[in-house]
């Protein structure tokens, strides 16, 4: 991330955080709207059983290790973080309204809302000068203007990665509403270009001229402005670790009940890969030692296919649908399985950066 003390280049105009679609501005017609490290183990292992946890996303190598953590007792979610953000609910929640907002998850690394808007729908041109956005398009279809890059038009399953000190706008298009999840670094802050039209005034703050240099992102790695899962899926081709950049780490993790409907098309040795690991139908007790952890970071999940169970430490059993969204606290034993009974069950995990899969070493597993 560059620190932006550079000579002037540009004139913008910055302003406190103006997120897409507030929900004091609700709006029932289109209209132009402002958007607002030492080497971890893999999972340890049991002298009677073998540990169990999560895969993907882990930075561990080789066999696994036993360690000893400090493992925090209490689980709290404060809101607006949950187990479970059902988008049934979101949508009851705002019925009646084309164009709303409503953040799902915030903490000490992440910021997150989900967003509704109608066909129509601009948001004007913006930056993030010190950080990047992603989008992940639910429903509908959305427009990206992004400098340096072609237009795309985003659709269900599709992943939007825009850089930090890149300029971009966007605008739904087609015939219904556009749903969408917006995730941002914890404090991310928007500037907009003078040659555009300023954005609304903000509470609090004073809309303000400053000048500074600015230079688009440069794409690196699996990183890309654009991703779709479903193409990927079609195309035999890899899905996972889609968005890896500063405190956004993005790994869509695809499976299959039945991953022969897979296989069956994409044979092994295609680039592409599915995992197995129904949910698991053991009686489940949430005050026991199960699954896997991550430290000091919490794990969550955009559902974009499909259903899939999640067993969470001392807080219950949930069974997410495509369009929710599952959250596990940091240091929260968890376990996930995949639930549709054809098709693909696709759970996209997010966390602040590549995290480790600690397994327990009781020996209780079943799913993932």
């Amino acid at each position: 991330m560059r620190i932006a003390h550079r000579h002037a280049r540009i004139m913008l105009v910055a302003t406190a955080l103006v997120l897409p679609l507030p929900l004091t501005a609700v709006l029932a017609q289109p209209a132009q709207i402002p958007a607002g490290q030492a080497p971890a183990a893999q999972a340890p292992a049991a002298a009677a059983a073998p540990a169990r946890g999560g895969r993907g996303g882990g930075r561990g190598a080789g066999p696994a290790e036993t360690w000893y953590i400090n493992k925090v007792d209490k689980v709290v979610y404060t809101p607006p973080n949950r187990p479970i953000w059902r988008l049934a609910d979101l949508l009851k929640m705002h019925a009646g309204q084309n164009n709303w907002q409503q953040q799902i998850l915030k903490d000490d690394y992440e910021e997150v809302t989900y967003n509704s808007a109608a066909p129509g729908t601009k948001f004007i041109p913006r930056m993030h000068n010190e950080t990047a956005t992603v989008f992940f398009i639910m429903k509908g279809e959305v427009r990206f203007t992004v400098e340096g890059q072609q237009p795309v038009t985003a659709t269900r399953g599709g992943i939007v990665n825009i850089l930090n000190d890149t300029i971009y706008s966007y605008e739904v298009t087609g015939a219904d509403n556009a749903l969408f999840i917006n995730l941002n670094p914890r404090g991310v802050r928007t500037e907009y270009p003078t040659s555009a039209p300023p954005p609304p005034p903000v509470a609090g703050t004073t809309l303000t001229k400053v000048s500074f240099a600015h230079r688009p992102g440069v794409y690196s790695g699996n990183n890309k402005l654009y991703f779709n899962l479903f193409d990927a899926i079609a195309k035999c081709q890899p899905t996972g670790g889609v968005v890896d950049e500063d405190h956004l780490f993005v790994n869509p993790l695809t499976g299959f009940v039945h991953p022969e409907e897979y296989t069956a098309k994409c044979p092994p040795g295609s680039p592409g890969s599915v995992r197995g690991g129904a949910a698991s139908t053991a009686p489940f007790d949430p005050n026991s030692t199960f699954g896997h952890l991550h430290i000091g970071v919490r794990e969550w999940w955009v559902i974009q296919a499909g259903a899939i169970d999640g067993r969470f430490e001392k807080t219950g059993e949930f069974h997410a649908v495509e369009g929710d969204v599952l959250n596990a606290e940091e240091d929260m034993w968890h376990q996930m399985g995949l639930e549709a009974p054809s098709g693909p069950s696709v759970r996209t995990a997010i966390s602040a950066y590549r995290i480790s899969n600690m397994g327990n070493t009781a020996g209780s597993g079943g799913g993932e």
